[in-house]
């Protein structure tokens, strides 16, 4: 029987292009806009820094589409070919897509080494974070609450007590 995520995995990929470009344009409009700002003459600082959004924004996001689409592509084929969710499956195509991001780009084999260590470092303490917070135990961390019956009871009904069986 094959992997869960095996089925979905055109689908996966899709998903990724699209949420990895929102990402990086909510970032890069975040990085950009008032970095426009500041380096703009007075009275021209809202304009500057929209059109550095404007400029910016769409660059940055479809760069992170595109490692997003190698990332779960190499997951993908990955996951296809070992049939095993683990950490190796997790972490090398985060290796992976940081070689192949940078290579269209012509910068030479030392950008391709350093985007594919950042990469596997970044996957790696994502690991360990999504590892650690897998071995929380939810439920001790927040008690459910005490279930007091209170002058109703558990069936809704008055019930008497002490206090009002003197009283009658």
């Amino acid at each position: 029987m094959p992997h869960p995520d095996i089925k979905r995995c055109p689908d996966c990929i899709i998903d990724s292009a699209g949420c990895c470009f929102v990402a990086g344009a909510i970032g890069a409009s975040a990085y950009h806009f008032p970095k426009g700002l500041y380096n703009s003459p007075n009275g021209q600082r809202l304009a500057a820094g929209a059109r550095a959004v404007r400029i910016n924004a769409p660059r940055v996001g479809g760069s992170l589409a595109a490692f997003g689409v190698c990332l779960e592509a190499f997951r993908c084929a990955m996951l296809s070919a070992r049939k095993t969710d683990d950490f190796w499956s997790y972490v090398l195509p985060w290796f992976a897509a940081g070689i192949c991001v940078p290579v269209p780009l012509g910068r030479g084999p030392r950008a391709v080494a350093i985007s594919a260590l950042t990469s596997l470092s970044f996957s790696v303490l994502a690991y360990g974070l999504r590892f650690c917070i897998g071995r929380v135990d939810v439920a001790s961390l927040f008690p459910p609450p005490s279930v007091d019956s209170g002058p109703m009871g558990r069936q809704g009904r008055i019930e008497k007590t002490e206090t009002t069986a003197r009283r009658a």
